[in-house]
């Protein structure tokens, strides 16, 4: 086991703090881990949140009291499985870092609210390294310090000023750089063409490469800032049809055009071809 993590739970014990765990809950080692527990001692991040139907399966915050439960040390021997991370508390009590995290859970607007992987180490330690200073307290809230695995080795933070605050709107911590989010993106849309557009997307892999045709389309995007789901979506679907049909829609913007504009004359004229050839 690393030494910087266990040199941090020891200082944190000698402060006076108590020990606790962010753990992925699909983790094989929630149920160990969760076994005699009592229900004081952990809690269901998604419980009592519009998330509540993934509770069962989604995070768990848990005090530690033992170090050396077999779980636990396992967990700490492999952090690379992005498991989760660790924490400290001036209290036993995790009502308070439960509601802080509650309330930070759920991001974007009604309808299309998302949840956000504070679980994840990784999601943490973006988001400290994105931060500044001044913003780590509301970040972070009661927690005095964490400890958390990220690019191949263990990093601790202190919190400068523990305490309750409400969550900001906007959010400085969701404004932070996800290096993966063009690879997700791309794998996703990929995903969605093969369930919904499998014979396009066949008759593509003929003469294309799927992939360096997706990048194509997705710069295109970005240059014409087209952002929003509806627009990516559009895009990329019309413009498989149109790669392996013929099409006259004139899809470069016109001067003067903003990308709203320029979006719904698009769309306006895709219907009209779409009429026409019924």
């Amino acid at each position: 086991m690393d030494s910087l993590v266990t040199r941090w739970m020891a200082r944190q014990q000698q402060q006076g703090y108590h020990l606790c765990l962010m753990l992925e809950g699909s983790h094989e080692a929630s149920q160990p881990l969760l076994a005699g527990r009592d229900l004081s001692r952990y809690c269901k991040l998604y419980s009592e949140t519009d998330a509540a139907q993934l509770a069962s399966s989604g995070p768990l915050i848990l005090l530690l009291e033992q170090m050396n439960e077999p779980a636990l040390i396992d967990l700490l021997q492999h952090p690379e499985s992005n498991w989760g991370w660790l924490f400290s508390l001036s209290a036993a009590d995790l009502a308070g870092a439960t509601r802080h995290w509650r309330d930070r859970l759920l991001v974007g607007p009604t309808g299309q609210r998302a949840l956000y992987r504070i679980h994840d180490n990784r999601t943490l330690a973006r988001a400290l390294l994105h931060l500044s200073k001044e913003h780590w307290p509301v970040y972070l809230g009661p927690l005095v310090s964490v400890c958390y695995w990220h690019e191949g080795r263990w990093h601790q933070s202190e919190n400068p000023a523990p305490g309750d605050y409400s969550a900001p709107d906007p959010a400085p911590w969701l404004d932070t750089p996800n290096p993966q989010a063009e690879a997700i993106l791309h794998a996703n849309i990929l995903r969605y063409l093969l369930a919904e557009h499998s014979e396009d997307l066949a008759a593509l892999v003929e003469f294309q490469d799927p992939k360096v045709w997706l990048s194509q389309i997705l710069e295109q995007a970005r240059t014409w800032q087209w952002r929003s789901p509806e627009q990516l979506a559009f895009l990329v679907v019309r413009r498989l049809e149109g790669t392996i049909r013929s099409s006259v829609i004139h899809w470069p913007p016109r001067a003067g055009e903003t990308p709203e504009v320029h979006f719904d004359r698009v769309v306006e004229q895709w219907h009209r071809e779409v009429g026409n050839g019924e």
